[in-house]
């Protein structure tokens, strides 16, 4: 994940994940609405929604 935020920065990153996340956008449309490679916001997306579902499981 370290690799794709080098590679285009944390706003992109962030924006990329709000559209995921909170606008149910699918990642790779996620991905080319802010010039990202579709394998990077298909990266971005999974790490995204296994790190919510972490968070939203009780311990």
């Amino acid at each position: 994940m370290a690799t794709v935020v080098d590679r285009y920065g944390d706003a992109v990153v962030q924006a990329v994940i709000r559209r995921i996340l909170v606008d149910g956008v699918p990642f790779r449309t996620a991905a080319a609405d802010h010039d990202v490679a579709a394998l990077d916001g298909v990266r971005i997306g999974t790490v995204a929604t296994q790190v919510l579902r972490e968070l939203n499981t009780d311990p």
